[in-house]
């Protein structure tokens, strides 16, 4: 029997260093000497922040420092490293925090690394995420994909039916089996069969959301649970497009191969009761239907599937009528300076103003609108309106700024930017710099290059960029890398608990010093006190919106509470905060 080879530190193909709870380094490997030039004996008891660049300081402070006391580690985060030859290189981080020595243990490569290794490590970053709750004994666990087995999908089913009583929400369940998936496996052996199924098991994971779960059912059958499903239309939308990713050429050791899926899926809760089994026999089911229809493709469980196609046929009629009648309304919410009190602009907020049930909110209406020909219509509408409410207020002596709402399918509309274009030749004199699109974080983006290359070019016509919900998205950090922004609005969700949750505070302190470091603006949404304007003010955020400051209102009603606020309303809500 050979010995087997021993690796030490020295050998890893990154830079491995050690430091203590005061930021002193107390051991770094050969990698380190010769990528950055500083040698291990230099190092010892050397402060890390001699290595970094100000914005890297201001990083690890307000970021990495609360991540890792609330985590216990971070993972790839890009810094700027002073080499010992005073050269700024770009490299990125991962860290993790030993409590029982007290100790935080770094990975440190170089970007240009970093990037080769960037498109395997974030199709590997959503499934370990999905699973991490799941994978806690190897009896949960199917040993060729890592995703959780028939055992836990039952047991994370019984759970979520139980929490589905209480809490009101809505999910589904699919089935999703692989077409012609035995013809490879015969031709070509278990060897690619098995890849090919591990392979499958990445695109589904790769392309769902974080919250929803995948687990592989046997052989190459797969079940995936939904959450959060407002209507079977925008299911059977989100598998399709599923479906599309499925279908894509793919390798196996350089064999080129095809393969597609058919789709079955069923909706909780129904009229009668069902157990967790009886969902997935449902969802089956339909699969089947879907095999026979042609494969490729997604069938919803339904006793007659034209019910659903006309409820969605009859929501979007009734949305083209509310256009046609003029129905729809733009309010607007002021967003302040909260150190000075100046009203610097305002978001526009759609609103129905329906002749039965009164006036409706966007979660009411907008999500049936998702990729179809009314949904962008509506978005027309929205931009031109605001153009039209900024231009009459600019002739008032209003210098505001106008931001609306775009989600993700919008922009990636290849008549988008024509569109635009178009609307902006009707306002020749408005500035557009006064003009902001608030692009959805949480918004699926499927195209982010192509979504890129749209932002650019609207902000060569002027516009401003704002990304809105930040760190709601389980890609804001990719979003921040990939997408032109000139503002980062912090989501209400961390900012409503900032001033009793330690967490929310310590992610919130992250966000402004990132904004901070790379020269982004901040707004901060969900100011419902004095004490968060104060807070955020101390914080290095001073700009915001939220319903101490102001509710959302209709348009005329603006310069009477513009007036009113400088005049009175802002010095009773904010006295002596002011300078």
């Amino acid at each position: 029997m050979s010995t087997p080879t021993l690796f030490s530190l020295d050998d890893f193909p990154v830079g491995c260093m050690v430091t203590d709870n005061k930021r002193h380094i107390v051991y770094s490997n050969r990698y380190i000497e010769e990528y950055f030039g500083y040698s291990p004996h230099e190092l010892v008891d050397a402060d890390l922040f001699s290595l970094l660049s100000k914005a890297s300081q201001i990083i690890y402070e307000a970021y990495i420092v609360p991540l890792i006391a609330r985590e216990g580690c971070c993972d790839e985060i890009r810094l700027t490293l002073v080499t010992s030859a005073e050269k700024l290189m770009p490299i990125v981080v991962s860290a993790r925090h030993d409590s029982v020595y007290d100790r935080i243990f770094w990975s440190i490569s170089s970007v240009s690394r970093s990037n080769q290794l960037f498109e395997k490590l974030t199709e590997t970053k959503s499934l370990l995420e999905q699973k991490v709750s799941l994978l806690r004994t190897l009896k949960d666990t199917d040993p060729l994909t890592g995703l959780p087995n028939r055992a836990a999908l039952t047991k994370y089913l019984d759970q979520e039916m139980l929490s589905r009583k209480r809490n009101g929400m809505a999910f589904a369940v699919a089935f999703v089996d692989l077409d012609g998936f035995k013809e490879i496996n015969d031709r070509h052996g278990h060897h690619v069969g098995d890849k090919t199924l591990q392979l499958m098991a990445e695109r589904l994971t790769g392309n769902l959301k974080s919250d929803d779960m995948v687990a592989r059912f046997g052989g190459d059958e797969f079940v995936i649970f939904l959450k959060d499903c407002f209507s079977a239309s925008l299911v059977e939308e989100s598998l399709t497009r599923l479906v599309s990713k499925l279908a894509e050429p793919f390798k196996v050791d350089t064999l080129p191969l095809n393969l597609s899926a058919s789709i079955g899926v069923t909706l909780y809760p129904q009229a009668k009761d069902v157990e967790p089994g009886q969902l997935i026999r449902q969802a089956d089911q339909a699969m089947y239907q879907a095999k026979l229809a042609g494969k490729n493709q997604v069938c919803l469980f339904n006793t007659d599937n034209e019910v659903v196609q006309k409820e969605k046929h009859s929501e979007l009629l009734a949305i083209r009528a509310a256009m046609e009648f003029g129905q729809f309304e733009l309010y607007y919410q002021p967003k302040i300076n909260m150190r000075t009190g100046k009203v610097f602009g305002v978001e526009a907020l759609i609103r129905w103003n329906h002749p039965v049930e009164g006036l409706k909110g966007p979660a009411t209406f907008l999500p049936v609108l998702s990729n179809t020909p009314t949904g962008l219509a509506l978005g027309r509408w929205v931009i031109t309106t605001a153009l039209c409410q900024q231009q009459i207020w600019l002739q008032k002596g209003l210098k505001l700024q106008v931001s609306v709402n775009i989600d993700g399918y919008h922009l990636q509309h290849p008549q988008f930017l024509r569109d635009l274009s178009a609307i902006l030749s009707d306002f020749p004199n408005l500035p557009k710099q006064l003009f902001e699109i608030e692009v959805l974080e949480t918004s699926t983006i499927e195209d982010v290059s192509h979504v890129s290359s749209v932002l650019n070019a609207c902000r060569l016509m002027g516009i401003r960029i704002s990304l809105d919900d930040f760190g709601t998205g389980y890609s804001s950090l990719s979003h921040l890398r990939d997408l032109p922004v000139d503002t980062l609005k912090i989501d209400r969700s961390f900012v409503k608990n900032m001033l009793t949750s330690n967490n929310d505070l310590a992610i919130l302190k992250g966000v402004i010093g990132f904004a901070h470091a790379f020269g982004y603006g901040l707004v901060a949404e969900g100011v419902e006190t004095l004490q968060h304007s104060q807070r955020l003010v101390e914080l290095g955020c001073e700009c915001g919106q939220g319903i101490y400051i102001a509710k959302p209102m209709p348009a005329r009603a603006f310069p009477t509470w513009i007036d009113e606020w400088y005049q009175q309303a802002c010095q009773e809500k904010y006295k002596n905060s002011f300078v």
